[in-house]
């Protein structure tokens, strides 16, 4: 008989779980992580060669931290975690806490900065506000310098990705506004070079096996997305998606790295412990403060390209695959959008 303590620790993912076949698919070819070649990456991501030839030629220009947080923006270089063992440590975004700039784009976050790191071209625009291949001469964008400027950038980038994962969630109908990103949203949305996404719930007896395959991509060079919440020890609204936190990398020690987009931070933990924030703190302040992970994306198969996003096809032109649509062309395009004031959402 399910006593009433018993209840209190129940997810409804784990009621959906069964229902929802746990079946893991089949994960890609490896990704690798940087430093990989910039160019490489921006090809996969979609772009044109005028524009990955305006890359390199960019990266030239910068300097040793403006050209690392192009390359590596979740901070994930091997030298870097060597010389840095905190386990907890800020992450920026040009020069900027790369936090989620309210209580509902926790999701827009981890897709913005998932999208960046797969590629260069968008990198570059969010970290120093330079568009690959744009005709103006830099002195024309020296508005884009400075903390303010690439705050707004971050800004716009979490906005545009959240209108994107909301559109159409509902069938028809988008997503409601002050209830975030819905997992199957942020599956159509996410990408990481040319690797697109699936999404599956966590929860009852193979829970386990969703989270390896977690655990496996992010060894294998590819992040994952992770939505995190409580149980009905917390109440009814506790025990559903609360929050998205991304698994950036495991290491050959078996030690993973976390971004948790509330505090801007990245956290270092036993990459076997992933799943075990009911029970130890430094977990589940990795989690955003919650105990358990209940839904996770996973890679699928590398995008193939707008002809491959029916659901999508009307926002996918080729200056804009980069990034599963978030290249700077489309920015530019909803920056009417973007700018204009909009009442604040409530978490």
């Amino acid at each position: 008989m399910t006593t009433a303590r018993g209840w209190s620790g129940l997810r409804l993912t784990s009621v959906v779980a069964p229902v929802v076949r746990a079946v893991v698919p089949s994960l890609p070819g490896p990704v690798a992580v940087p430093p990989v070649s910039a160019t490489d990456r921006a090809r996969a991501a979609g772009h044109a060669e005028p524009v990955v030839a305006a890359l390199a030629r960019s990266l030239e220009t910068l300097g040793e931290a403006e050209r690392r947080a192009v390359l590596d923006p979740l901070d994930r270089l091997p030298e870097r975690a060597r010389t840095d063992g905190a386990p907890v440590r800020p992450l920026t975004v040009g020069g900027v806490p790369a936090r989620q700039v309210d209580g509902t784009t926790c999701g827009s976050a981890v897709l913005a900065l998932l999208a960046a790191a797969g590629d260069p071209v968008l990198a570059l625009w969010l970290g120093t506000g330079t568009t690959a291949g744009a005709t103006d001469p830099p002195a024309a964008r020296a508005g884009d310098d400075g903390p303010a400027a690439a705050a707004a950038r971050w800004e716009r980038l979490q906005r545009l990705v959240k209108r994107r994962t909301a559109r159409r969630s509902l069938g028809p109908f988008p997503w409601p506004a002050g209830l975030g990103t819905p997992p199957w949203g942020a599956a159509r949305t996410a990408r990481y070079a040319d690797v697109r996404y699936t999404h599956r719930v966590v929860g009852g007896a193979h829970g386990w096996v969703l989270l390896d395959a977690a655990v496996r991509a992010a060894a294998r060079g590819i992040p994952v997305p992770l939505f995190t919440g409580g149980d009905l020890s917390g109440g009814l609204a506790a025990a559903v998606p609360r929050h998205v936190v991304l698994l950036t990398a495991v290491d050959a020690h078996g030690r993973c790295r976390v971004y948790e987009p509330s505090s801007g931070t990245v956290h270092r933990l036993d990459a076997g412990r992933i799943g075990a924030g009911a029970t130890d703190p430094a977990v589940r302040r990795a989690l955003g403060g919650w105990p358990h992970v209940v839904w996770t994306l996973l890679p699928a198969r590398p995008a193939a390209g707008p002809d491959d996003r029916p659901d999508d096809r009307p926002d996918d032109r080729p200056d804009d695959r980069a990034g599963g649509g978030l290249a700077t062309g489309r920015l530019r395009r909803e920056d009417g959008d973007a700018s204009r004031p909009r009442r604040e959402e409530s978490p």
